[in-house]
């Protein structure tokens, strides 16, 4: 998806006001109000696996972006699975809303406010119900409660306490923050990955097997071993000769079977 929505720290912004009122927040009176609950995630950036692994992996993405629905399927999944969970890559996520930017920023607000350890548990049940949630914000549906319904399965079950996740600037500010250093990064389209601070060029890593060889060629000696194959056997002649002398096979009735 092409950046065409967000281009600066003021636009996220006005986006965040129009989450407020989209998503039933507050007035813009009440903007500025702060959860104890949601600071200290305001100011992590997300990541996954060791800070020691040999390759950073940082995306740039939406949870409403169809192409990084696509991507967190097919790369993103596999990626954890195989090279951060045992240490090889460290991924950074960094939030850069696009249209309905205040579906967006609401989404990532609310990832944020579950807390540190629950954020990629939030984003991925974001991913999953993109497909839902855009379908309802086109026909004018209730998109705050289907919002609320994410939040809830991550614990933020008060709707005071929901409204409030909305309302914090901090969490805003911090969305920003990562829009900035995409903005300083270069980034014009979503998703956009960088290895090791590098944005990588083409489309062959949109692919799970370009991003492998991506990440095997940037690993080297470190790069995860390939399977071996699975040769599959053949008979022998021995076999073969073993299985024209066995004893004929008696039929149920316990006769014989015919010669």
């Amino acid at each position: 998806m092409n950046m065409t929505a967000i281009t600066s720290r003021a636009s996220l912004f006005a986006a965040s006001v129009l989450a407020l009122a989209a998503c039933g927040g507050a007035d813009s009176s009440e903007g500025n109000q702060t959860s104890g609950t949601t600071e200290p995630a305001a100011v992590t950036e997300m990541t996954l696996g060791s800070d020691d692994a040999p390759v950073t992996v940082t995306e740039y993405a939406s949870w409403t972006c169809p192409a990084c629905l696509q991507f967190q399927n097919d790369v993103v999944d596999q990626m954890k699975e195989e090279y951060v969970s045992t240490g090889k890559v460290k991924f950074v996520f960094r939030e850069f809303p696009t249209p309905p930017q205040e579906i967006s920023v609401a989404g990532f607000a609310i990832a944020r406010c579950a807390g540190e350890d629950k954020y990629f548990d939030v984003l991925e049940e974001l991913f999953s119900r993109q497909t839902a949630i855009l379908s309802l914000a086109r026909q004018g549906g209730q998109v705050k409660q289907a919002l609320q319904q994410v939040a809830a399965n991550h614990g933020i079950t008060d709707p005071a306490e929901f409204d409030a996740c909305l309302q914090n600037s901090d969490l805003r500010r911090a969305i920003a923050a990562s829009v900035d250093a995409g903005i300083e990064d270069g980034v014009e389209a979503t998703p956009t990955v960088l290895l090791n601070g590098e944005t990588l060029p083409g489309y062959d890593w949109r692919r799970w097997d370009g991003m492998k060889a991506v990440l095997d060629e940037a690993l080297g000696e470190d790069a995860p071993a390939a399977p071996e194959p699975v040769v599959e056997q053949t008979p022998t002649e021995d076999s073969e000769g073993e299985s024209d002398n066995t004893d004929p096979i008696e039929a149920e009735s316990g006769e014989p079977a015919p010669e």
